[in-house]
């Protein structure tokens, strides 16, 4: 009588192997899926890629730190006075840049209301771990969209804006 052993081996080497490869690969099909979205306008196809409420309070949260520095630095009274103009400025800002065209504009430095969505065919992606990665246009790798896992899937929960780009 023959053993199954070497069978149940190998079926369950190849069983890793493509899970480990999905795992791999899945951030890349996350992000030609969110490319095709963006390009095809198709907001609820972007809203399987693309936590919107976690993107806009991250967005609204560094936009609102960076001001508070500056207002820290301020040492004339008219910093705090700027700053209760600045969170309905931030909020619009926010509503402006967290749609299709606002995330296909990100590092190109184009508004978002002209913004080319064909842009997004340019972007890259760069792990930072196994379960999250940053991406990005290919002539700015520092800001992007940062995606994390979420279950078999990959979303967009924040936006890397560096220092020098901040209000």
């Amino acid at each position: 009588m023959r053993s199954n052993k070497p069978i149940v081996l190998t079926a369950a080497a190849a069983a890793s192997v493509l899970v480990f490869g999905y795992l791999w690969f899945s951030p890349y099909l996350a992000l030609r899926g969110m490319q095709r979205a963006i390009q095809n306008n198709d907001p609820s196809a972007l809203e399987r890629y693309v936590d919107f409420p976690r993107v806009r309070e991250s967005l609204k949260s560094q936009f609102n730190r960076a001001l508070m520095e500056e207002v820290a630095k301020d040492e004339t009274s008219f910093g705090a006075l700027g700053l209760a103009f600045a969170g309905p400025i931030i909020d619009r800002l926010v509503d402006a840049y967290v749609t299709p065209e606002g995330l296909a504009s990100i590092g190109s430095g184009e508004d978002p209301d002209q913004g080319d969505v064909s842009t997004v065919r340019e972007w890259r992606l760069r792990r930072r771990g196994f379960s999250e990665v940053i991406v990005h246009s290919m002539d700015n790798p520092n800001d992007g969209l940062v995606m994390e896992r979420q279950g078999m899937g990959w979303k967009v929960v924040r936006l890397q804006i560096s220092a020098d780009a901040q209000p």
